[in-house]
């Protein structure tokens, strides 16, 4: 009998040609003596699930401004062309997901750091604050003296006065680019608001301390550097989204990949089956992951693909 030839998607490949970061599909040719392919039972390659972080990672951000690069379109395409699924896994609130992601056709979202998740635009669970506790974090950051910004699904909310810190700069994007889901709150308005996660920053006058001894037990924090954190229930996260996917669809987790940049995706790259950064990802992130790919600006999101061998 002659050699043994894997089929991998749609190709026939010889089994030495072949890396294979994940294990080798199912089913095979068998040559027979005059080089005949005979059928042993092919299987269909199983879909992987993939989970894209959003800035950094699919858009540009920076003095570069916003650009997806041309290769993440056509990645994007083929991916799902192979059947494999494509989650957005973001820090945002769905509120803040603006159109020229919504139009590139995911498949799903995880929004708000786990607390909202979407499929084929259906909802399959949302988490918000409650409104007492709700009440409770707005005045306990008021008191901290700390500058806010308030994530729901619908809509963001900031205070009414001038800010001094890095939501400042959130809050001039917000009212240019969504300014129909950007609410400013007099003091008054600031009660039984529907919020699902939100963002401090610490100024000069602030006491971190004061809030976050109050809310360490319920809330989780994501230090994302000069002051600034990222902050949601205790029990939701990136990878808490992707374990919910793996439970309600049957996922295996051996077939889910993450891909990110930054210290707000650590925790999805951490738990993933299969982890990829950024080359532009920030340095805290590289010693959990599987695969370093080249920057954003460089097809990073094709090349890792390719690497993988999923397009």
């Amino acid at each position: 009998m002659r050699a043994l030839h894997w089929l991998r998607w749609n190709d026939l490949q010889t089994e030495d040609d072949v890396e294979y970061p994940f294990a080798k599909p199912v089913g095979a040719w068998q040559l027979g003596e005059r080089g005949e392919g005979a059928y042993m039972g092919i299987q269909k390659a199983i879909p992987k699930y993939l989970f894209f972080d959003i800035d950094g990672t699919i858009v540009t951000e920076g003095y570069q401004g916003r650009i997806i690069p041309d290769s993440f379109y056509e990645t994007l395409h083929a991916l799902q062309e192979k059947g494999h699924l494509c989650f957005i896994n973001t820090g945002r609130a769905f509120s803040e997901v603006g159109e020229e992601i919504r139009s590139l056709g995911f498949d799903g979202y995880i929004c708000g750091c786990g607390t909202y998740i979407l499929y084929h635009n259906e909802e399959l669970f949302a988490k918000t604050f409650p409104y007492t506790l709700g009440n409770d974090i707005i005045e306990t950051i008021e008191q901290a003296q700390l500058e806010w910004i308030l994530e729901g699904q619908k809509d963001v909310y900031y205070g009414d006065f001038d800010y001094v810190t890095h939501i400042g700069d959130f809050k001039k994007e917000h009212l240019s680019l969504m300014p129909e889901h950007s609410i400013i709150l007099k003091k008054e308005e600031r009660k039984n608001i529907p919020f699902d996660k939100f963002c401090i920053c610490i100024g000069k006058d602030s006491n971190f301390e004061l809030f976050h001894q109050k809310f360490k037990e319920d809330l989780a924090f994501i230090d994302r550097g000069n002051g600034l954190y990222e902050v949601m229930p205790i029990d939701c996260s990136k990878a808490s989204g992707i374990r919910f996917l793996e439970e309600h669809f049957g996922i295996a987790h051996e077939d889910t990949i993450a891909i990110g940049d930054s210290a707000n995706d650590l925790a999805m790259l951490s738990y993933a089956g299969y982890s990829i950064a950024m080359g532009n990802s920030s340095k805290e992130i590289l010693p959990v992951v599987d695969y370093v790919t080249t920057d954003i600006l460089d097809d990073g999101i094709y090349h890792a693909m390719k690497h993988l061998h999923l397009i």
